[in-house]
């Protein structure tokens, strides 16, 4: 609930619905008070009318014929009418003997539990005359004028805040979809874009300038990965060249303290062609230059084989190497890939951890998603820095003294993404497991 009240779609209903219900308001209390003052009006009007009617009568003739003016008037309408008063001097009053005030104009008076709009007027010698008229009709138009502003006003509101849903929800939407490519592209598809409306508004506008913007990174980073990847590409030739040469060396060499010099400059060399073949591979995999030949393949088997083929190097380390599977049989993938994967994070634990420790290969299900992984029980990685080991040339040590081209994660989450699956990093006390769990990238 509480965070239901703080969302931007809550708030925009609330806002929109209040503006729609404050305008509407606004216009019933218009129509309301302009009718009730046509109204009056209207009775202003009749009552100076006959106002005028009778001075010029008394001008004409005097005040008896007022008083026989005003008596006609009374036996001619005795029911609905206007009231007439005429007051003496001495504040004797005949007909209706409304109260006149001491002064003459326009005023509001109470009589017989009736609201009158009065107009008074001074004649000679002191008398006043009275005309007045019954707001009552005015009373019950407007009384009627407020139920019925009621009855609409209620399904309005009720309108207002379904209209303001779905103009929030319409909003949001686009807000979400935003936000959907926005973290596509934080992700890494850098070619995800935002897909215009074509109504031309404001959000389009938006829209267009940040494809653009993204346009740009896009042909920046490719132009970025074209150049990295050709320059490995060149120099790996010329590089095997050097190295073959090293081997005739090695070969025709008879003192064996020169002999053991080729063979370190070979084993670097081995080292630097080993960096541009991951660099090259990274860039087909991230380019999808690489094909999709997926087969089934039986998992527990591949991993019992990998650990045979490692177990060797891994006794040599001081280690050993176990199979735990009871997770999936089976995953479709390609099995040169996806040996690749599992061989770099075999190396990766034997290179990065001291003597002795023991490595675990498993496969499983957790969360809707089978994966695959490679354990250890050695120092492992600090939680902090698992993004920051996957990128391109991150290593733990900063002083990059260790083996090892800070390469091998990064292929391998590439190889995961080729697959469909994310790499994932796992912190155990001690040591770090990686997983590879299909469907979840």
């Amino acid at each position: 609930m509480y965070s239901f009240t703080r969302s931007s779609g809550f708030r925009l209903t609330l806002l929109a619905s209040a503006l729609f219900i404050f305008c509407m308001s606004s216009v019933a209390v218009f129509i309301y008070l302009d009718v009730r003052d046509g109204m009056e009006d209207q009775l202003r009007s009749q009552v100076a009318a006959e106002t005028r009617q009778l001075m010029g009568d008394y001008a004409d003739d005097g005040l008896d014929e007022l008083r026989h003016d005003i008596s006609e008037r009374l036996e001619r309408n005795p029911g609905t009418r206007l009231r007439y008063t005429l007051q003496s001097p001495g504040g004797v009053a005949l007909f209706d003997r409304v109260p006149l005030p001491l002064e003459g104009g326009w005023s509001r008076v109470e009589h017989q539990e009736q609201t009158l709009i009065q107009l008074t007027t001074s004649l000679d010698e002191g008398y006043l005359l009275g005309v007045a008229a019954d707001t009552r009709s005015i009373k019950e138009t407007a009384e009627a004028l407020r139920h019925a502003l009621l009855i609409v006003i209620i399904p309005m509101i009720l309108l207002a805040v379904i209209c303001g849903a779905i103009m929030s929800r319409r909003f949001l939407s686009r807000v979400e979809r935003l936000r959907q490519t926005a973290d596509s592209i934080g992700k890494g598809s850098l070619s995800a874009r935002m897909e215009l409306s074509g109504s031309g508004d404001n959000f389009d506008g938006l829209i267009f300038t940040i494809n653009s913007m993204l346009d740009r990174i896009e042909m920046l980073v490719h132009e970025v990965r074209h150049t990295a990847t050709n320059i490995a590409h060149d120099l790996r030739t010329p590089l095997g060249r050097l190295r073959q040469r090293l081997e005739i060396i090695e070969a025709d060499q008879t003192d064996e303290h020169l002999r053991e010099k080729v063979q370190d400059a070979t084993a670097l060399l081995d080292e630097t062609l080993e960096t541009f073949a991951a660099m090259l591979t990274i860039a087909e995999l991230d380019a999808g230059a690489i094909g999709k030949n997926r087969e089934k393949v039986d998992l527990p088997a591949l991993l019992h084989r990998m650990a045979e083929a490692f177990e060797p190097v891994a006794s040599e380390h001081g280690s050993h190497i176990t199979v735990e599977t009871d997770g999936p049989q089976a995953a479709t993938v390609d099995r040169a890939l996806f040996n690749q994967l599992l061989s770099n994070l075999i190396e990766n634990a034997l290179r990065h951890n001291a003597e002795g420790i023991c490595i675990t290969l498993s496969c499983g299900h957790e969360n809707g998603h089978d994966f695959v992984s490679v354990r250890d029980n050695g120092r492992g990685i600090p939680s902090g820095q698992h993004d920051t080991v996957i990128k391109p040339f991150r290593r733990l040590d900063p002083s990059r003294t260790a083996a090892g081209s800070g390469l091998g994660l990064t292929l391998a989450a590439s190889i995961a993404r080729h697959h469909g699956a994310e790499l994932q990093l796992v912190t155990h006390s001690p040591g770090l497991e990686v997983r590879i769990v299909f469907g979840a990238n």
